[in-house]
């Protein structure tokens, strides 16, 4: 009997591989988003079974440590690095303009997410570090905000003389109790890529931007949710008569009549509905939609974890069933490819798991699917795994 090694990882150290342990498999097989190898180990790799399946590879000696920090990282000049490091960032990182010397100061880092770093350091920061995702620079001595940040009478309170404030995507105004005259006396700035102003506090604020923001006025009373909403259709009428939602806007059958009656309607995202509210879709006002707008047939199910489809599911809702967003769909073997074609359809859902006959039918219906499994292939794949394979399953191991 083969025995074979498979390891699944975030990080993997292959510098200490000794040869007494791959000696013992067959083969080995290392699936890892970071290895870290040095001459040693890739000439062991050379000579011994190893398959690996990575997305960035460091080089690394074998003084140097590895220091892992997971989530939002606030890296400052305290973050000096104790003997030869090597950082890696899972989540995201802020940047303060202090930080130059303890960047220089470690052997490189990989950083997985977003960047907020100070204008000064960008060269630093791009001589030093791999990033997996997005850099966004700021102004040195700028107070960095979250990346939608709101403006209300809390913040204006709060606001420091003389600063200037600054968030990565947006900020928000829509609180009439904030006195943009009150902060230009303070001599308080602002920088964005762009900014949400109430027509009552554009003329005031707007001259405290940064000529390249971009400024978006909406009417007073405009109500701002800055993530993915999901109303029926009492809550859509808390909601009063303007709505700006800066995700995506899901619809139960019940808000006709509380949308007909906005008078206002932004939506960032795409919008979600049942075909029987297209008509009180069009009464409102004024809409501005950036994203796509989906009428659903038959009866819509948002954000289900887990949701099983079968016969007796799809009888209870003869005019057919469109799941949104839902993460673990399974699809009972008494479905028929027909009963896919006329009864169902899928947005944006994660896993569709169903029986091999189904998929093309699942395919056919799918919109932003993430993936189909079938039990049938899993069984196989199953059957075929020999009994002497160990695995391994780590945040992070050293081989």
């Amino acid at each position: 009997m083969s025995k074979k090694l498979v390891i699944d990882t975030m990080f993997c150290d292959l510098r200490k591989m000794q040869e007494s342990t791959l000696g013992q498999y067959d083969s080995i097989k290392v699936s890892t988003m970071i290895a870290v190898t040095n001459a040693r180990a890739r000439e062991l790799m050379s000579r011994y079974p190893i398959e690996m399946d990575c997305m960035h590879t460091i080089d690394l000696d074998d003084e140097t440590t590895l220091n892992t920090l997971n989530g939002k990282t606030l890296f400052t000049g305290r973050n000096t690095p104790n003997g030869r490091q090597y950082l890696v960032v899972n989540g995201t990182m802020t940047i303060t303009p202090d930080a130059g010397d303890a960047l220089r100061q470690y052997m490189g880092l990989s950083i997985n997410g977003l960047v907020l770093c100070p204008d000064s350091l960008a060269t630093v920061l791009a001589s030093k570090a791999a990033v997996n995702g997005k850099i966004e620079t700021y102004p040195d001595g700028a107070v960095v905000l979250k990346s939608n940040a709101v403006i209300d009478r809390a913040f204006a309170l709060r606001a420091e003389p003389g600063r200037l404030y600054w968030a990565a995507q947006r900020l928000i105004a829509v609180d009439d109790a904030v006195d943009g005259e009150e902060l230009a006396a303070k001599g308080v700035r602002f920088a964005a890529r762009e900014a949400y102003l109430t027509e009552s506090l554009a003329e005031s604020l707007a001259p405290l931007f940064d000529p390249d923001t971009r400024l978006v006025i909406l009417p007073d009373g405009t109500t701002v949710e800055q993530d993915d909403l999901t109303l029926n259709g009492a809550a859509l009428r808390r909601f009063g008569d303007s709505l700006l939602v800066l995700g995506d806007l899901r619809l139960t059958e019940d808000c006709a009549e509380a949308l007909s009656n906005l008078e206002y309607l932004q939506v960032e995202g795409d919008v979600y509905l049942p075909e029987s509210l297209a008509d009180a879709l069009d009464a409102v006002t004024e809409t501005i939609l950036d994203g796509d707008v989906h009428y659903l047939a038959g009866k819509p199910l948002f954000d289900k974890l887990h949701i099983t489809v079968d016969k007796s599911l799809l009888d209870a809702f003869p005019d057919g069933l469109t799941l949104v967003d839902c993460t673990n769909v399974t699809l009972d073997g008494s479905l028929t490819p027909a009963d896919v074609i006329d009864h169902l359809a899928f947005y944006d859902c994660k896993s569709i798991t169903c029986p091999a006959a189904l998929v093309s039918a699942v395919n056919a219906v799918a919109d932003g699917m993430g993936s189909v499994n079938t039990p049938d292939a899993a069984e196989d794949a199953g059957s075929e795994e020999d009994a002497g394979t160990q695995h391994i399953d780590a945040m992070s191991y050293i081989l």
